[in-house]
Formats: structure tokens, C-alpha cells, sequence
């Protein structure tokens, strides 16, 4: 089931995501770099995008497609 998922922030390496399951009071945390690998971005420019993921589970998010891309 996929699932849409906002980057909130990044610290570090990894990157903060409210998603259906998670709020920004507890987000959860995956690394930013795979989600700029999978979107095709650069891993400063996730905080505020808004992604689809392939699986979400209560502790891990993967598949990230970017909804919307600006830049196009």
C-alpha cells in the first residue's frame, strides 16, 4: 500500500517524516540518503517535499517517488 509522507526536517543523516502513522510531536526517522537516491534529489532539498512511498511500516519508509517536482 503506498502511503504519502512529508520530510519535515533532516538532521544529519537521517531525515524526520510525518506520515499517516506519524505526527510531527513523533516522526519517524529513515536516512535522508536514501530518500534522495530513490527521489532523485539532492538530500538538502527534502525538508518540505512531499513523497509517495511504496511501504510504510511503524518503523521504516521506502519507494520514494516525489509528488510534486517544481523544478520541471
Amino acid at each position: 500500500m503506498s502511503a504519502v509522507v512529508t520530510v519535515l526536517l533532516t538532521i544529519g543523516e537521517e531525515a524526520e517524516l510525518i506520515t499517516p502513522h506519524h505526527d510531527a510531536t513523533a516522526p519517524l526517522r529513515v536516512p535522508s540518503h536514501r530518500i534522495a537516491a530513490q527521489a532523485g534529489l539532492p538530500a538538502n532539498e527534502l525538508p518540505g517535499r512531499r513523497f509517495t512511498v511504496e511501504r510504510l511500516t511503524a518503523t521504516d519508509a521506502d519507494g520514494f517517488t516525489l509528488v510534486h517536482d517544481p523544478r520541471r
